[in-house]
């Protein structure tokens, strides 16, 4: 089952575009979405869109969950 559960986060995860995945980094880091605005270069609305794609595409609903999602996938370090 461990197996299972692995291989539908990597299917999501492969999901996830490049940008989203560059949100999803700094969300982990703890910037709010206009210091990910401001370091990204793009609009707060642009951000958020990709908070809510970013939990959409891998199910997951806080920050807390986005978190633990990048460190167990490696985006940022624990």
């Amino acid at each position: 089952m461990g197996n299972s559960r692995n291989g539908q986060e990597q299917e999501r995860a492969s999901r996830l575009s490049p940008r989203e995945r560059d949100v999803l980094r700094l969300i982990a880091e703890g910037l709010r979405s206009q210091q990910i605005a401001d370091k990204l270069q793009i609009g707060t609305g642009e951000v958020e869109a990709h908070r809510r794609n970013i939990r959409s595409k891998l199910g997951l609903g806080t920050v807390a969950e986005l978190t633990r999602y990048a460190i167990r996938e490696g985006l940022v370090k624990p």
